[in-house]
């Protein structure tokens, strides 16, 4: 194989290329992962974890068909360089955007990097095959100039509630699970355990002929199948009980889930690579509205880690502007593009641990 140039990137990412070849790849933790290759006349390869992230289709491959050119750019909102695929349009309806970002370059001064972003952009379009578009910064523009000069906006002071669980800070950053949670629980249980009896009497009875059989006949039956189904509701509510942690406690060793005095899950500062603030938001309409949403711990080694969810529908009156067209994306998360209670949480996370923080919008 011919000799490899090397790009740096972005969050520990390292583009190679040379005439028939173009690869990203990860470095962390001192280690290279390929990420993705591209090469003449061959389907785009990728992980299934980055594909995934990108909502890219399973299995790895990308045909070159659905790429329609490859785009560089700079961005007012998080002052960097973005790369990344312009889609066809059969494939940006199933995935809901016709941008899938590969790279970035962080670069405020907009001309640091922006040479070694543009020759991996065209690397990456002469490998392809596909035109390549530079997207310029716009200097003439009051508007951007006075997004970069003027400050950012503060965090949120805390604690801040949403759903059942409230952030706060005491000793140490944590979410604090509320005891409507639990109650819900037991209720749940007791619930059960009343239909389980109710069921198991009925179908016990009716089968030794206490009380006739009722049509059709295999009612009985069914009763208990769906008293074996409770029971194992049941056993799913308790581990539950036990098990969920209450509280999630996130100071500068990283960030534990525990239950009472016992630590439920673990994760080290070192492995954690970036805070993901995930929401279902409204497509259209002058109010944000948030379906469901998630903060998630990206893990260096590629893989997730749930830190809590936000499962019922959040009406936002505190967004900045009305919310007319999104788009399904994952952008960088600052206080500048911060609008929810949960991505000023991921904010704070992301601060006490000293790391980035990324929004994914997804629509419904």
């Amino acid at each position: 194989m011919n000799r490899m140039d090397r790009i740096s990137a972005g969050g520990n990412l390292t583009i190679e290329h040379n005439i028939d070849h173009w690869r990203l790849i990860s470095t962390s933790n001192g280690q290279e992962r390929l990420l993705l290759e591209a090469q003449p006349d061959k389907p785009i390869t990728y992980i299934e974890i980055f594909g995934s992230k990108r909502r890219l289709p399973k299995g790895g491959k990308l045909s070159l068909d659905d790429v329609q050119r490859i785009v560089l750019g700079w961005s007012y909102e998080d002052g960097s360089w973005h790369l990344g695929l312009l889609v066809e349009p059969e494939l940006a309806e199933q995935r809901g955007s016709r941008w899938c970002e590969l790279a970035r370059w962080p670069d405020p001064d907009t001309t640091v990097f922006n040479d070694v972003a543009a020759e991996a952009g065209r690397t990456l379009a002469r490998t392809v095959q596909r035109p390549f578009n530079l997207i310029e910064p716009d200097r003439t523009g009051e508007a951007a100039a006075a997004s970069i000069s003027a400050p950012p906006p503060p965090l949120r002071s805390l604690p801040l509630e949403f759903d059942q669980w409230t952030l706060t800070r005491q000793s140490a950053l944590q979410f604090i699970r509320s005891g409507q949670w639990t109650r819900q629980r037991v209720i749940r249980l007791i619930w059960y355990a009343l239909l389980v009896i109710a069921y198991f009497v009925l179908s016990i009875v009716t089968l030794t002929g206490v009380i006739a059989l009722p049509k059709p006949e295999f009612l009985p039956y069914l009763g208990i199948v769906v008293g074996v189904f409770l029971i194992g509701m049941m056993l799913y509510t308790f581990y539950e009980l036990v098990n969920r942690p209450n509280r999630v406690v996130i100071d500068n060793n990283g960030v534990e889930g525990k239950r009472g005095g016992r630590t439920a899950w673990q994760v080290a500062k070192e492995s954690v690579d970036s805070v993901y603030v995930s929401e279902v938001v409204n497509r259209k309409g002058k109010k944000h509205i948030t379906y469901h949403g998630e903060i998630n711990l990206h893990l260096k080694d590629g893989s997730f880690r749930n830190v809590l969810e936000q499962p019922h529908t959040i009406e936002e009156n505190q967004a900045k502007q009305p919310v007319d067209t999104p788009e399904e994306t994952v952008t960088p998360l600052t206080l500048y593009n911060a609008q929810t209670d949960l991505q000023m949480a991921g904010l704070h996370i992301a601060q006490t641990l000293g790391i980035e923080c990324q929004y994914d919008q997804r629509l419904k």
